[in-house]
């Protein structure tokens, strides 16, 4: 017999519930799938990206520069310019020259100075005087110390005017600017330099001519301004690239900066990382998902029974049986495979680490959704087939397979796996690296554990429940009406309320472990960075300065730093210590006095500058010294130049505070923050990891709730009916709600209670373990739950509200005699 085709389609529209529930679960199958897939490869553009942020995007393209010994003479450096030109026709560069620093007259009162030429240079300063580019760029600082005026000449007229005096620049520099700050920010603090701003030449030309009087040894930098890579294969490309082009002219330079060849390193391992660590997480959904495809092929040969009774009489054997279920079912699965790919791709922003993508990740993606949407076909065929040939030609057999499968204690393996899993996060797991800036071993297995406890507290949860469904019925409490109708409206559909539970069960937990182990590694990568540089903004100062400026003083300290060997040493001011440091508990009486921290041993102690010192008073950890050193009280210090560096701790961010200082005329070097002190990117990828972790718990409780809701619905009839027998007995409208208000809350405050509870005890142990950087203090911790237990709360609320007005609604709206003669 041919398969029945032309009926299969209209047959289909006659059950949109089963096609609503295939496609809904094609579409989270696929989306779960293809998101897998984009969030892999977005990882490695936001390690790109991260790494970029912490570099100087004007230096990116492989350069070069011959500075120190490798300086050329002066007399050589336009020939080596027309060079270099020549060779990268390409591309051209941009070439920057400096001169040393040298006594030079510029008219006025002579002074240390150095000359330079960076085509471009004078459009990217802020002018305080004059602006022609005719003639010499002066600092303001040479300017005020030497009384220029514009327009003079120095060196006897040799020198071009002076057409512009400009702001000295200083740190954060803008990206014009950072590929130079070593030859354009002068180290005001080094005591052996008398180190300076960069007068600036007109032409390359003027450059050349500059009086051998003016002349020194010059420093040369050769870069290729580039478009910022966003993904792997663009920064490897422009590496490749670069690499080739500086190639043939690498000799005439004593170093190579490319600064690129890490980080795709990184990037690359990034997603290495990441994507060993969802593909077990993918592949178990997947399993989930066609299960799930396998129950809705079950439920249509249900509905579709006496139809499919009745092609087997007329020879349809399940072969074409199950070809039917294709035929009604694969295509709502083909436009749900494609429902969910757009779906993943337009949430990207949402669940994945960056919104950019390599080319051909979504053809990926596709491919994978196609694989998918192909077993899923396969599934129905399968499950149609062999549900077919169990009703019609082996059913007095009954199902012995699926009760061999319900009684085995599947919890007791995954609870055994569990156990191996946190063996793996102890001793090999995901393991932590010995410096900063290394990337972590990440083991799929280790990062199953917190997920497998959840699972394990799901299938006990489940089990658990359906027994005391099955032995509700010696309940009895008829005193309580609702309660006792929702136990036994629970206890006959026990079936669907375990799944419903286990899954929901899943849900919170796997929700609750991503976003708890991933906050916790987005706080201790703030915290530890903090604590490593003592606060978010720092800068090197005189030891004379004493005083902050004015808009410092309310966020802002000075301290100073002693290291001898492997013993360090803070001298801090107990006024103001607290005030700018990074945020930490500490008694402000403890500031008055010498402090041990941590595990330095008691006994007195002498460093460079510092008076004897032998603490009682002990604290285990401290901005800047972490686990180990001393605490010293500004007013303990004879002579502040003893003391090996003094530096300005701020809360404020970097450019407020290099900028107010400069303002106040306090010289500064070496300023930095805490975000770019501390490599970031070993945190990122564990938060990365389990931000998908979170993803894939919102993807279960849509499912859960979509159960719920379906759940209700299919027992629309046997609700109504029961409601209906119990309203005519005499029970309230009132007491119908409160009734399907316990029903449905109690299996969703079991979900949520469980869930929390096995994500609580899993990320409470495996949290500290995922430390990669543990050195830095402190340890991470699992973030305040709070705010997630009030979402899931009423998130669960709402669910449950919905299903029970939509059981109310049908039994208040049923006629009892069409539901009797139904």
């Amino acid at each position: 017999m041919q398969i029945p085709w032309r009926a299969a389609p209209r047959a289909a529209l006659s059950s949109p519930l089963t096609l609503l529930v295939s496609v809904v679960t094609a579409l989270l199958l696929s989306f779960v799938v293809a998101a897998a897939v984009m969030h892999s490869a977005a990882s490695g553009s936001a390690a790109i990206a991260y790494q970029q942020d912490q570099l100087c995007a004007e230096a990116l393209h492989p350069s070069l520069e011959a500075t120190g010994v490798g300086a050329l003479p002066h007399a050589y450096v336009a020939e080596v310019v027309r060079g270099i030109t020549a060779a990268t026709p390409d591309k051209p560069p941009l070439i920057g020259t400096y001169t040393r620093e040298k006594r030079v007259d510029f008219g006025g009162q002579p002074t240390e100075a150095k000359f330079g030429y960076r085509p471009g240079a004078t459009d990217h300063l802020k002018v305080l005087q004059g602006g022609s580019k005719d003639g010499l760029w002066v600092p303001q600082s040479i300017a005020v110390t030497t009384d220029l005026r514009l327009g003079e000449r120095g060196m006897g007229g040799r020198l071009p005017p002076v057409t512009a005096v400009y702001a000295d620049v200083f740190d954060p520099l803008p990206e014009w600017w950072c590929s130079e700050r070593h030859f354009i920010v002068p180290n005001v603090l080094d005591r052996d330099e008398l180190a300076t701003a960069v007068v600036w030449m007109p032409s390359a030309e003027s450059f050349a001519a500059l009086p051998p009087e003016a002349t020194t040894p010059t420093d040369i930098t050769v870069r290729f301004p580039a478009d910022v890579p966003r993904t792997i294969d663009e920064a490897s490309a422009l590496l490749a690239a670069g690499t080739q082009r500086v190639a043939p002219i690498e000799e005439m330079f004593n170093r190579k900066v490319s600064p690129l060849v890490l980080p795709v390193e990184n990037a690359a391992q990034t997603v290495t990382n990441v994507r060993s660590a969802v593909l077990p997480l993918t592949l178990i959904s997947l399993l989930i998902g066609l299960a799930g495809i396998a129950t809705v092929t079950v439920q249509w040969a249900q509905r579709r029974q006496h139809e499919l009774r009745l092609l087997w009489v007329r020879g349809a054997g399940p072969f074409a049986l199950g070809g039917r279920g294709v035929l009604e079912l694969g295509l709502p699965l083909v436009v749900g495979g494609a429902a969910g790919l757009g779906t993943a791709r337009l949430l990207l922003p949402v669940y994945a680490p960056s919104d950019v993508l390599p080319p051909g990740t979504v053809s990926t993606a596709a491919s994978a959704v196609v694989v998918v949407v192909a077993l899923g076909i396969v599934v129905t065929f399968a499950t149609a087939a062999l549900r077919t040939h169990r009703m019609f030609q082996v059913a007095v057999r009954g199902n012995r397979l699926r009760k061999v499968l319900a009684a085995l204690p599947w919890e007791l393996a995954t609870a055994a796996l569990a156990v191996w899993a946190w063996n793996r996060v102890q001793h090999s797991g995901l393991a932590t690296t010995t410096k900063i800036g290394g990337l972590p071993r990440i083991d799929a297995a280790a990062l199953a554990f917190p997920l497998l406890v959840v699972l394990t507290a799901a299938l006990l949860t489940a089990r658990l429940a359906k027994w005391g469904l099955a032995a509700s019925h010696r309940a009895k409490f008829w005193s309580k009406p609702a309660a006792q109708l929702a136990l036994r409206r629970l206890a006959a559909a026990r079936g669907p309320v375990t799944g419903v539970l286990l899954v929901g069960v899943l849900a919170v937990g796997t929700i609750a472990v991503g976003t708890a182990i991933a906050g916790s590694q987005a706080t201790a990568l703030d915290v530890k960075s903090g604590m490593f540089t003592g606060s978010n903004s720092y800068a090197r100062i005189a030891p004379g300065t004493t005083e902050l400026p004015e808009s410092l003083r309310a966020d802002s300290t000075i301290v100073g730093y002693v290291e001898q060997f492997d013993r360090r040493a803070l001298v801090v001011d107990p006024r103001t210590f607290r005030d700018g440091a990074y945020p930490f508990e500490i008694d402000p009486a403890l500031l008055t006095e010498p402090l041990r921290v941590g595990s330095v041993p008691r006994r007195e102690v002498r460093l460079p500058g510092l008076p004897p010192v032998n603490p009682s008073a002990w604290v285990p950890t401290f901005p800047k010294l972490g686990k180990a050193g001393w605490v010293v009280p500004v007013d303990r210090i004879e002579d502040r130049d003893d003391v090996g560096s003094w530096y300005v701790w701020s809360r404020k961010p970097l450019g407020e505070l290099t900028a107010a200082l400069s303002a106040a005329g306090v010289k500064h070097h070496d300023p930095d923050e805490k975000s770019k002190a501390v490599q970031g990117l070993p945190f990122l990828t564990i938060q990365w990891t389990f931000g998908f972790v979170t993803a894939l718990g919102a993807v279960l409780a849509v499912v859960a709730a979509i159960a719920l809701l379906l759940a209700v619905e299919v027992r629309r009839r046997q609700n109504a009916l029961s409601s209906a027998f119990s309203g005519r007995m005499g029970l309230s409208p009132a007491a119908m709600l409160r009734s399907h208000l316990f029903e449905l809350g109690s299996v969703a405050a079991a979900a949520v209670v469980v869930g929390m509870a096995s994500s609580a005890v899993s990320s409470g142990v495996t949290v500290p373990k995922l430390d990669p950087a543990p050195r830095l203090t402190p340890a991470p911790e699992v973030p305040n739950a709070l705010p997630l237990v009030a979402a899931t709360v009423a998130g669960s609320v709402l669910v449950v509200l919905v299903a029970a007005w939509i059981a109310v609604r049908a039994a208040r709206s049923a006629k009892i005699g069409e539901l009797i003669r139904g």
